[in-house]
């Protein structure tokens, strides 16, 4: 009993150091900005609308009541790409993700009308409406900047994914750089907060599984 006592605590003390491990790592990525003008922008989807997400001293006030809305995290991704498009890094933006469960609306589609409204021409946009993961965004998009003989993508996403796209990306042989939308409200209230952030705890968990999976 006391051996297995003692490989139980070596077991979850490595497992702790791994997980902190990871949080650091996320963290130390997060805002690591590398861009470089290239063939195009590769804007990573999210969750369109949600009605579980509130920002700013309202959510506090007595008798609101929270309402399906934009995931402002995705809005952030789009206005940052958006943003790189037209400072001229990239002639095309390719929006990736397919279906959020439960809605059934579709993150492309739905990123592509917030580019046209933000000034994008139409002809434009790429999209990959098909993706429900990380590496299906990443598997799915390249599929689609081959047969437009597009090469180098600069790859947006919120800071705290920017470590988890950039190992799948590794993984795919991209040539890609990075540019995190370091303006986005989901990731302001919680930056340089990598052990309270539960966005970056998730992430650590999800780097932990597309190791298991062989995808990064």
């Amino acid at each position: 009993m006391k051996k297995f006592l003692i490989i139980f605590a070596v077991l979850a003390a490595s497992a702790f150091v791994l997980y902190i491990s990871l949080l650091i790592y996320i963290d130390s990525r997060a805002e690591h900005e590398t861009k470089v003008k290239s063939d195009v922008i590769i804007v990573l989807g999210g969750t369109i609308k949600s009605d579980n997400s509130c920002y700013g001293p309202i959510c506090n006030q007595k008798g609101f009541v929270k309402k399906p809305r934009y995931n402002p995290c995705v809005i952030a991704r789009v206005d940052h790409a958006v943003e790189l498009y037209k400072e001229g890094f990239a002639p095309k933006i390719l929006m990736s993700g397919g279906n959020d469960e439960g809605t059934n609306i579709n993150e492309a589609e739905n990123m592509k009308k917030f580019a046209i409204a933000a000034g994008v021409p139409t002809e434009d946009i790429l999209i990959e409406n098909k993706s429900t993961s990380t590496y299906e965004n990443f598997a799915f998009s390249k599929e689609i900047l081959t047969d437009a003989k597009l090469d180098s993508v600069i790859i947006v996403t919120d800071p705290y994914h920017i470590a988890r796209a950039k190992l799948v990306a590794s993984k795919l042989h991209y040539d890609y750089s990075l540019s995190p939308a370091v303006e986005s409200v989901c990731w302001d209230q919680d930056k340089n907060k990598p052990f309270t952030n539960r966005d970056s705890r998730r992430e650590a968990f999800a780097l932990i599984l597309y190791k298991l999976l062989n995808q990064i």
